[in-house]
């Protein structure tokens, strides 16, 4: 399965378009007369002598897909999966996640430039192989309208005297610009837009979503989504930029004033994540009325604006938060996609198989089943299911949303509903996924009509206790009046009832919250988390909470394996590949149980995760920067992992439950 945001639909991959694809590199592979490469460094983890035909296969399959692809599905690494013949090492890429892709605008002229330095017959072949490459994807439909386009142009090259003459004579740069200016027709640079520069890239990708939002407003219309101002204003204040950058206000225009109007006003008390998550369920909404493709257009456009607003396009790191979620995204779409067969017939013609695999898999054409206004079992049931381990948490969630669904049904009918406070106690270490429970939990019930929001309201002790006489009910009040519609979560719930402190602040927070609780009995849920011993002590500590809490989460600590299935989904999150090696070095630095009580679980991972990062900036850094291929830049290696220096030190010191 090969998913490119922005197409309709997924495509399978026929088994024989790979056969006959490979079966003609492996030719190109044994001529003698083709194309070697100039730069050892360019053709990194091929085998010596590999031919440019075949790297540059490996360059342009995801690329056709376009210059910045989101891509998806067994198949996302396609040019690696073409290629495997060729390539030394192995490596992991993709996996159920995606990948997200950056090309340099000139991308189709790598084979050309890589032969500046060769005689006039190996610069014209260098022209020959680029277009023979760019034609085998013709046949391929997520690929076919750039490939077609791109092949055309290389073909008026080839048969125009003074322009393959510019290809065998003139320096690289005035070949770029040929491309840029002469090379293409209008129609070609509307499917091949980076072509003509990064300018007119930036202005395709603002003018596409702008389009994409509009259309997508107008067909699902969203209070939280705004206008393309506000849209705009979102994505700078989420990628953490303190304003509009100029090349962007530049191609604005005088719309660029109420981009920063909208900025302005938006910047107070802007949270990312909760914008994420609206954006995310204004997809969701989209995808269950039947507007897939509405919602992948935006999703696509989305993603090649932020690539700008973050500077991926040049140096700077890949965007953190992304912008938009593209993993829930994707959840949403495989969760409405129809199974698809595959077809392993060996062809000779590219353009056969993929006809015989349409032809015999009318299911891939079939349009989706309908589904109704409302959908118990959409996305955030998926994210759910996504999650490592958390087995008997899923369980009771399902069951709570049976319990929901059943009720509802008793009330159309007329019957008396068995209904009981939703509010909830969770236990459980830290980095044990009880937040993001939270969060789920709370759009879950949004979605089946409980909660009026569905939003959370993350509040700790700080957040609800007064440092002075009076002041501590007027705090948790207005916390509360803020989760009203949703959830209100209160972390570490056990710290507003101190040890040995009979006359604490933090007991008439409780207080506060149990007349709160039966004043707004359906309009809000309680959620309260912390260590399994101190909640304990938390709920003795008011006569009251036992019964208005009637049930109980329990988030087990992961094991070593699960810890490990983690870092990979994180690693792949964030476009990171890595080998079986460096995951026997993730393991050895995994705490043995038992695991000290302080132990980061999750957070842990993801701090180990995001130490290899920077230790592979750092051993990068020693080269030379032009000499960094994206193998490179995505690649982690064994000596990269080590343990975190953040990492706290009661998790190294504590290797025995309890304190």
């Amino acid at each position: 399965m090969l998913d490119v945001l922005g197409a309709e639909q997924a495509w399978e991959v026929p088994g024989a378009w790979l056969t006959a694809v490979r079966r003609r590199l492996h030719g190109w592979g044994q001529d003698p007369r083709s194309l070697r490469p100039v730069r050892p460094d360019a053709f990194a983890g091929f085998a010596k002598g590999t031919p440019a035909a075949v790297w540059f296969t490996h360059q342009v399959a995801p690329l056709l897909a376009g210059w910045i692809p989101v891509l998806h599905g067994e198949y996302a690494d396609l040019g690696a999966e073409l290629t495997r013949e060729f390539q030394r090492p192995t490596y992991r890429i993709g996996g159920a996640a995606h990948i997200v892709r950056v090309a340099p605008t000139d991308w189709p002229l790598q084979v050309i430039a890589g032969a500046q330095g060769f005689r006039e017959p190996n610069r014209r072949h260098a022209v020959e192989v680029s277009r023979d490459v760019v034609a085998m994807f013709v046949d391929a439909p997520p690929l076919a309208a750039r490939a077609k386009a791109l092949t055309d142009a290389f073909d008026r090259v080839l048969a125009d005297r003074e322009a393959i003459h510019l290809h065998t004579s003139a320096d690289y740069q005035a070949i770029v610009q040929y491309w840029r200016t002469s090379a293409l027709t209008d129609a070609e640079r509307v499917v091949l837009p980076e072509l003509s520069g990064p300018n007119a890239a930036l202005r395709y990708s603002l003018n596409s979503l702008r389009d994409a939002h509009a259309k997508l407003l107008m067909t699902i219309p969203d209070e939280y989504a705004g206008d393309f101002a506000q849209l705009m204003a979102g994505m700078i204040l989420a990628g953490q930029l303190t304003n509009l950058p100029p090349a962007v206000a530049q191609i604005l225009g005088p719309a660029a004033q109420d981009v920063e109007k909208a900025f302005a006003s938006a910047r107070t008390g802007f949270k990312p994540q909760t914008w994420l998550t609206a954006n995310t369920e204004w997809l969701a909404r989209a995808v269950r009325h039947d507007q897939r493709a509405a919602a992948r257009t935006w999703a696509a456009a989305a993603t090649r604006v932020s690539m700008h607003l973050s500077g991926a396009l040049g140096d700077a790191p890949w965007p953190d938060p992304q912008i938009p979620d593209l993993d829930a995204l994707f959840r949403l779409l495989d969760r409405d996609r129809r199974p698809v067969a595959a077809v392993e017939q060996a062809e000779t013609s590219l353009s056969s198989a993929w006809d015989n695999a349409q032809s015999t898999t009318p299911a891939a054409k079939a349009k989706p089943a309908e589904l109704g206004p409302v959908d118990y079992t959409n996305d955030p049931l998926a994210e759910l299911d996504s999650l490592v381990g958390l087995e008997s948490v899923k369980d009771s969630v399902r069951k709570m949303v049976a319990e929901v669904k059943t009720n509802l049904r008793r009330q159309e009918l007329g019957l008396p509903s068995h209904e009981r406070a939703r509010h909830m106690v969770f236990v459980g270490k830290p980095g044990t996924a009880k937040t993001t429970i939270a969060r789920l939990l709370s759009r879950i019930y949004h979605q089946l009509g409980v909660l009026e929001k569905g939003h959370v309201v993350e509040v700790d002790r700080s957040d609800l206790v007064g440092s002075s006489t009076g002041t501590t009910a007027p705090m948790t009040a207005e916390k509360f009046r803020d989760a009203i519609g949703g959830v209100l979560f209160v972390d570490e719930a056990y710290t507003l009832v101190p040890e040995n402190s009979p006359g604490d602040y933090g007991l008439e927070a409780i207080a506060t919250i149990l007349k709160l609780m039966e004043d707004h009995r359906n309009d809000c849920i309680v959620i309260v988390a912390g260590y399994h011993r101190e909640m304990q002590r938390f709920m003795e500590s008011n006569t009251g909470l036992a019964s208005r809490f009637p049930k109980l989460l329990s988030f087990a600590e992961y094991d070593t394996n699960q810890l490990v299935a983690i870092f990979e989904l994180q690693a792949r999150y964030k476009g990171m590949t890595y080998s079986d090696d460096v995951l026997d070095v993730v393991r050895s630095i995994i705490p043995p149980s038992p695991r000290g009580h302080n132990f980061g679980n999750g957070r842990f991972i993801r701090n180990v995760l995001e130490e290899a990062i920077s230790n592979q900036a750092t051993r990068l850094s020693a080269r030379d920067p032009d000499s960094l291929t994206e193998k490179d830049l995505r690649e982690l290696l064994p000596e990269d992992v080590r343990p975190p220096m953040s990492m706290r030190a009661e998790d190294y010191l504590f290797q025995k439950p309890g304190t």
